[in-house]
């Protein structure tokens, strides 16, 4: 009998420990499926806080923004380049943000964000807050941290 409640108990702890353990839908990140596509317009509002700064609104760089039915590339304006710029990619598995103003860069996975996107036979749009964010600046020897948000149009 003892046993048996023994049993029961450790029984009842390692299903509340799975559930706990289990993420909830709600924390995973959707993944979109993007068409084939070509983006004609578009900005993303970029706020940056940290290590470095940006506070800037970044229009869509048609020529390096498209999309190609299994991987999709929303760049506003030019990667590297001394101006604001941010890059988010969308692939099966996973969204990739990464913003930059010259040197400066930070890169993240959407699914360490809060956030979303959405899309439409014309447009995405998404909007993404990302806190904590380890940084890079070469003119400094160690690593930072920013904050950032994010929202973007991209049209097609």
């Amino acid at each position: 009998m003892r046993y048996t409640t023994f049993l029961a108990s450790v029984s009842a702890v390692g299903l509340v420990l799975t559930v706990l353990a289990s993420p909830a839908p709600a924390q995973a990140t959707k993944i979109p499926k993007i068409s084939t596509r070509s983006f004609a317009g578009g900005s993303a509002k970029l706020i940056v806080t940290g290590s470095f700064q940006i506070n800037a609104d970044v229009l869509v760089n048609t020529k390096a923004a498209f999309g190609d039915g299994e991987m999709t590339w929303l760049q506003f304006g030019d990667s590297g380049s001394a101006a604001p710029n941010v890059l988010v990619t969308v692939s099966p598995d996973e969204i990739g943000i990464t913003v930059g103003v010259g040197k400066k860069i930070a890169t993240i996975g959407a699914d360490m964000c809060t956030g979303k996107m959405d899309v439409t036979a014309t447009a995405v749009t998404g909007q993404y807050i990302c806190r904590g964010v380890t940084s890079h600046d070469p003119a400094v020897t160690k690593l930072g941290k920013v904050d950032i948000d994010i929202r973007f149009t991209a049209k097609s």
